[in-house]
């Protein structure tokens, strides 16, 4: 289907019922955990040396993406299902955010007119990841992604529809598709249902089907036979230890945002912010990597910038190698490409597209410039004019133009919208702007100029921002679409007094860890299927290369590959 097809009231229709939602809304409604206490994850234990507490056919760890391996696999015959979670949060990350699932090639898509092909999907992915897609791990997850989807209808009673917002993210790549494969969302009838709603109604279907679900129960090691096989799995629940004997470990720990160290070792550049769960810590990658599992694409993270609304000092962050717990700065394509905002380093420049997905623009972050000596665009600032601040909301500043999470047409009316946040700066020049938030005011001014006289024209030609589908068709529908613009994501910054915030990169989750074959088994250093242990989601290799190819590409992988692990350990 293209976008041609569509008129503005059902393309609109079409983003809501797919029951979408922005990412940072749904997160504002259900913070992260607080720190959990407890034993790290240290090396594996022989069996033969394990007193056990208790047996199960599966044992699931982690309540994201792991609820539907763990409901898979009760449903689909395991006598006994075990299901553990570090944190006392029911579903992590993946219960606070969009909601929206990332499946090719499914029922759903080819019924709402998307024409799509297996070879379309490999190709795209291929392009997106740079060549580093596992093409087997790849064609097992588009193969069997409408099975998936098509089963978690059936046992949910869910509705699930495409949605033409956060579609492919790597336009114009070849293979891309302007929507079907990302962001499918989820509705009851015909009203969305967010991602809390969606595990909360999970829990219910573990709990109904008889899956043994253990919160505030963080696994420790991984138990092996004398062949190294995984046989079991320790865990500490309040101050006693449980050893657990399995038939199969899915492990669907999730990321490991908040372990500094992790991070430092991993990274290629410093992530000053992350929404994701406090018990991220990597917890599942300690655990594999104990027994010699492989490990893959530990660079990468899904890039989630932010502004920085917590606080903190962006440099004091940058020094000491920690990172902020940031919710409400989260920026999912709704404030960076607004007519009459930019991102600019401290010299004043922009650094990309910034009405591009999140991810993508992200990787503007990890410029190095070798003059400096240093990632000159970390941190970096984003900045309004007035026009802009009037019309829009922010972390923190709320005006009329709100309408439901989504900017609405009406462009704010003139309000004012109360008092400015702390995070946030006022000036009545770009130039005294530039000087309350360290950037070079000379810079700033030419930057500024030589952007309005090109937005005025509705063009840019440096980042060539609104030329694409998903600049338009995402952050121009954040922004309501205007039709009083050359360019529905450009309009100049000329209107005083003048805003600005600390603009960091932040991730929604990191995007590598334990590599898993075509079964979702995880693979030894020497490229062998280490025996009953399985991961799906953050703490896995995934399926995408370590590139966040489209929304939702994180639950939906995690979710899928989670089936397929179940499969794989029961014989299906």
């Amino acid at each position: 289907m293209s976008e041609k097809g569509m008129g503005r009231r059902d393309f609109l229709k079409a983003a809501a019922l797919s029951g979408v939602t922005l990412g940072a809304a749904g997160m504002l409604a259900g913070c992260a955990p607080k720190e959990q206490e407890g034993a790290a994850p240290s090396g594996a234990v022989a069996g033969g040396d394990v007193t056990w507490d208790k047996e199960a056919n599966v044992v699931v760890v982690g309540s994201g993406t792991g609820a539907f391996a763990a409901l898979a696999a009760k449903k689909l015959g395991a006598e006994s299902v075990v299901l553990l979670e570090k944190g006392n949060m029911w579903g992590g990350t993946a219960a606070t955010s969009g909601g929206g699932m990332a499946i090719p090639l499914t029922d759903v898509a080819k019924a709402a007119g998307v024409e799509d092909s297996m070879e379309e999907v490999l190709e795209y992915f291929k392009n997106a990841s740079e060549g580093r897609a596992n093409p087997a791990v790849l064609e097992s997850f588009a193969t069997n992604g409408n099975g998936f989807l098509n089963w978690l209808l059936e046992t949910t009673g869910w509705q699930c529809n495409p949605s033409p917002l956060f579609g492919d993210y790597y336009e114009p790549l070849a293979g891309w598709k302007p929507m079907g494969r990302g962001s499918l969302g989820f509705a009851k009838g015909e009203t969305p249902i967010t991602a809390a709603e969606m595990w909360t109604d999970l829990q219910a279907a573990l709990e109904e089907a008889g899956v043994e679900i253990m919160m505030e129960t963080p696994a420790t090691q991984l138990v092996t036979d004398s062949t190294g096989a995984v046989v079991g799995v320790k865990a500490t629940s309040g101050k006693d230890e449980v050893a657990i004997k399995a038939d199969a470990v899915i492990l669907a720990t999730g990321g490991f945002d908040h372990d500094d160290e992790m991070r430092a070792k991993h990274m290629p550049f410093k992530i000053l912010a992350t929404n994701a769960a406090l018990t991220n810590t990597g917890d599942g990658h300690k655990m594999g990597m104990a027994i010699g599992a492989d490990v893959s694409f530990m660079d990468s993270c899904w890039g989630a910038p932010a502004i920085l609304t917590t606080g903190q000092d962006p440099h004091e962050l940058i020094e000491s190698g920690t990172i902020a717990q940031e919710i409400a700065g989260t920026d999912w394509a709704m404030y960076r490409g607004l007519p009459g905002a930019v991102v600019v380093n401290r010299k004043g420049h922009r650094i990309g597209n910034e009405a591009t997905a999140y991810d993508s623009f992200f990787r503007a972050f990890s410029y190095y410039d070798n003059g400096e000596m240093e990632h000159l665009n970390i941190p970096s600032f984003l900045v309004c004019d007035a026009a802009c601040w009037n019309t829009y909301s922010m972390p923190g500043h709320t005006v009329g133009s709100m309408d439901g999470g989504f900017f609405d047409e009406t462009y704010g009316g003139g309000e004012d919208g109360g008092e400015v946040p702390a995070w946030f700066v006022q000036a009545d020049t770009l130039e005294e702007l530039a000087d309350k938030l360290g950037i070079d005011p000379a810079g700033l001014a030419a930057e500024i100029a030589a952007f309005n006289e090109n937005a005025e024209k509705g063009v840019d030609p440096v980042y060539h921002r609104g030329e694409k589908h998903l600049d338009v068709y995402t952050s121009g529908v954040m922004a309501g679409s205007r039709t009083d613009l050359a360019n529905p994501v450009l309009a100049p910054l000329a209107t005083p007094p003048f805003y600005g915030a600390v603009y960091v990169p932040g991730t929604c989750g990191t995007g590598g860890g334990l590599t898993i074959n075509e079964n979702a088994q995880v693979m030894s250093a020497f490229g062998e299927p280490i025996p009953g242990l399985y991961a799906a989601g953050n703490c896995s290799s995934g399926v995408s290369g370590g590139r966040y190819v489209h929304g939702g590409i994180s639950i939906g992988s995690g979710a899928v590959m989670g089936w397929i692990a179940v499969h794989h350990a029961l014989g299906l």
